[in-house]
């Protein structure tokens, strides 16, 4: 699955190896002292947020993609094989980690909140 991930100076590309995403549900449900029903307040549900791990072909790579993503600033996420993690987002909520594994890959693990 290629990854990019579109900034202000350019693009990120990597391969994308986890996702895991949820969204906040906001409806509120009110019990009512003397009432067996609640009452409910409807609210949509919140944008996802979450954290995908990067997979990248060298630690040059991988550096300058943690470069860029420390940058507080708007990123827009686009995947060729999985259409449906496509989004904007910022880095946050949580914290971005960068790791090499015994094999030799380079990976960072991005905390994400969508943003539209």
């Amino acid at each position: 699955m290629s990854t990019t991930i579109t900034h202000a100076g350019g693009t990120i590309s990597a391969s994308m190896a986890a996702w895991d995403a949820s969204a906040e549900t906001r409806s509120i449900v009110h019990p009512i002292l003397g009432r067996s029903d609640p009452d409910i307040t409807l609210r949509p549900t919140g944008l996802r947020r979450g954290e995908f791990t990067l997979v990248f072909a060298t630690g040059a790579a991988a550096a300058a993609a943690w470069t860029v993503l420390s940058e507080p600033q708007p990123l827009t996420l686009s995947n060729s094989g999985v259409i449906e993690v496509a989004m904007q987002f910022v880095v946050a909520g949580g914290d971005l980690s960068h790791a090499l594994s015994s094999a030799g890959v380079w990976s960072l693990r991005v905390p994400f909140q969508e943003i539209a």
